[in-house]
């Protein structure tokens, strides 16, 4: 299970100003971690069958000075309460782009492979198309809070319309538990609320980026 929590802020300036205050740069350890882009593209059926499974996939490009590769996801049911979201997850990287979706369940890292085989099962990748995407800049940081370790993701894009105009911005903060306790990603989320005016998030980026390529802009 993957546990992590989503912190929407108000705008950039916001956002970057929790990134680099003293308090999260003393827990960082990389702070002159630099940004990678990441074009993100949410496949499914056109009956959308992986959606009505509860599972969502993605194939993710990352882009920068230094990295130049894809990253295929499935992500499973799960929970959101308050901003933590706890899902199964699996994650098999790629140099081209190019699906193979028998070596996806083979291959990929994650939770449990019999659970992904069955979530998988019956769908090929000639039956997956885009659904939607997003672009936006991340930089990762190897966040160590109290008895944890966390990663920090800190994101700020754009969300399109079905128009290709930007209609909604991502402006986040994501820190997911890599090792530790639920006590203290919740309190690293508290201190990021009352200090920051971070707002914990329950929506996903793909049902965020879904309805905005179904509304014209209208969000």
């Amino acid at each position: 299970m993957e546990t992590e929590v989503k912190l929407a802020f108000k705008n950039r300036t916001s956002l970057f100003s929790a990134a680099s205050s003293e308090w999260f740069i003393s827990h960082c350890k990389n702070p002159d971690s630099r940004p990678v882009t990441l074009e993100n593209f949410y496949l499914d059926t056109p009956d959308r069958e992986l959606s009505s499974r509860g599972v969502s996939f993605r194939k993710r490009h990352y882009k920068s000075e230094e990295v130049d590769f894809f990253e295929f996801t499935a992500k499973y049911k799960g929970n959101v309460k308050g901003g933590i979201h706890s899902h199964f997850e699996w994650n098999l990287k790629n140099k081209d782009g190019i699906l193979d979706l028998e070596g996806f369940k083979a291959n990929a890292d994650g939770d449990d492979t019999d659970l992904l085989k069955e979530i998988l099962s019956g769908i090929t990748e000639d039956d997956l198309k885009t659904l939607c995407s997003n672009t936006f800049d991340r930089t990762y940081y190897d966040f160590r809070y109290k008895d944890s370790t966390m990663e920090a993701c800190i994101d700020y894009g754009g969300i399109k319309d079905s128009k290709g105009s930007v209609c909604d911005v991502i402006c986040e903060i994501e820190l997911e538990l890599k090792e530790g306790s639920i006590e203290d990603l919740e309190d690293a989320k508290s201190k990021m609320v009352f200090d920051f005016g971070a707002v914990p998030f329950d929506e996903t980026k793909l049902a965020r980026t879904l309805r905005a390529s179904m509304s014209g802009g209208n969000t």
